[in-house]
């Protein structure tokens, strides 16, 4: 309830509009109007500010997967790429992601919000809207370090600074801006929905996951795979099984905040769908992880806790884009396809030669895509309501499973977005990639990379005493 909705009331006969606030002045209880609006504001901010944290925590947890899966001779180099892709991240979002993305613009891009001005004076600004460009900074910084272990261990420095800018100005914020805003050609905010539905990403499987995969595949395709990686005399050793586990337990917890701080408020039918998307989300990833090692046992004869630890994320990448709108069962669906999407996904990059150190690209691009389609089916009619209420002109949100007509509008509206945000992103991070693969500055030359890039380019190795490779 906002103090500016109109309530009609009918007095002797006459009928009067009313605002709550003047209703509530008219009966004394302005001041407690005004409180439990402030309440609300501070509730809102609070949840906003908790998911930010959950969200930035996941960087702590990336590093800890990218620091175990690459060799003890590389691990500086992992922690300052991590580091480095939230310190200019923030600026660049800052200065002008945040304006791109959700500022107002057109159906493509974002015009105004640059440095976070808003256009009023500092006294008209609400605490929720510096929460938003917080909590949104995350999501920006996520997309951006999902490249990070996919190219591991042989990538320049520059090379991959200079995608980060590029992902944080022009690739992540206007994709953001199509899905988020009320002027995006794809949102389902729009008063013109694209096929009367738009498309429902409600925690970032395109905006973030399948972008940030995309960049992750043409790069690792095209800065080419690490020496000996596919000698299979002599496969390459991996630092530290504990950090990959331990990093994707942190990624789990922070998912949390992922998911269900994307409710961005709370109150009324919004605090039931943060609730449930908290079952999906651990319904998703459980169920994805235990079929993963069944899928690793009875086809390689191993139980490998990396392939585990992937089988996870897979199922939590599958499951953020329609994490509202399923029903728990839908969940759990979702994560048993999204673990052999993933499994199998892997096997192909491999067999392909394609060198992704941490399997970024089939966590979070084959899963997404899934996650994408999967939305279009399971999405529930009820749940979709709880979500988004009186925000979407959409009133039914059924999906494939339960009507096909309207259900079919969803499909194609994902389709068609997944195919403009593959399209978009690989229009501007291929050129990106192979300019500075033609300049020589995309990867190390053979001698660093044989003496490792702690050594070369940060001051050292990492432990003292280090003496593994």
């Amino acid at each position: 309830m906002n103090e500016n909705d109109e309530v009609k009331l009918t007095i002797n006969g006459n009928e009067q509009v009313l605002s709550w606030a003047d209703l509530a002045e008219k009966l004394g209880y302005k001041e407690l109007l005004t409180q439990v609006a402030d309440s609300a504001e501070a509730i809102n901010t609070s949840w906003l500010l908790f998911g930010t944290t959950l969200v930035f925590i996941m960087q702590a947890g990336f590093t800890m997967i990218e620091v175990g899966s690459v060799r003890i001779k590389n691990t500086k180099s992992i922690l300052i790429k991590n580091l480095l892709d939230c310190c200019i991240g923030s600026v660049l979002f800052y200065f002008y992601g945040w304006a791109f993305a959700f500022g107002d613009g057109n159906s493509f891009i974002g015009f105004n919000g640059f440095a976070i001005k808003s256009g009023l004076n500092e006294t008209e600004i609400e605490p929720t809207y510096y929460a938003a460009w917080t909590f949104q900074f995350t999501f920006c910084a996520t997309a951006s370090t999902i490249v990070s272990g996919a190219v591991a261990e042989r990538t320049q420095l520059f090379a991959y600074l200079l995608y980060t800018f590029f992902l944080a100005t022009i690739i992540y914020p206007p994709v953001a801006h199509w899905v988020w805003t009320e002027q995006g050609w794809a949102s389902p905010f729009n008063p013109d929905p694209l096929f009367d539905i738009g498309v429902i990403d409600y925690a970032g499987v395109n905006a973030v996951h399948i972008l940030g995969g995309t960049c992750a595949l043409m790069g690792a395709f095209l800065v080419g795979p690490r020496q000996g990686r596919f000698d299979k005399s002599k496969p390459l050793a991996k630092q530290n099984a504990v950090f990959q586990c331990l990093g994707t337990l942190m990624l789990w917890f922070g998912w949390y905040g992922f998911n269900c701080g994307s409710t961005h408020r709370l109150g009324g039918a919004i605090t039931k769908s943060a609730a449930k998307i908290g079952v999906a989300t651990t319904i998703s990833g459980a169920v994805s992880g235990s079929t993963t090692i069944l899928l690793n046992f009875f086809l390689d004869r191993k139980f490998d806790p990396a392939i585990v630890c992937n089988g996870i994320l897979a199922g939590l990448v599958s499951v953020s884009g329609g994490c509202a709108v399923i029903l728990p069962y839908g969940a759990f669906i979702i994560g048993i396809v999204g673990a052999h999407v993933y499994y199998f996904g892997s096997k192909v990059l491999e067999s392909l030669e394609i060198d992704d150190v941490v399997d970024a690209s089939a966590v979070h691009l084959f899963s997404g895509i899934w996650g994408t389609i999967a939305c279009a089916v399971f999405c529930d009619n009820a749940s979709f309501s709880d979500a988004y209420g009186d925000a979407v002109k959409t009133e039914n949100g059924a999906g494939l499973l339960y009507d096909g007509v309207k259900g079919g509008k969803i499909l194609a509206a994902h389709l068609l977005f997944l195919l403009a945000v593959l399209s978009y992103t690989c229009l501007i991070v291929l050129p990106v990639f192979l300019v500075l693969k033609k300049l020589r500055l995309l990867r190390i030359n053979n001698i660093e990379e044989s003496k490792g890039q702690d050594k070369v380019m940060h001051g050292g190795v990492a432990y003292e005493n280090q003496v593994a490779a």
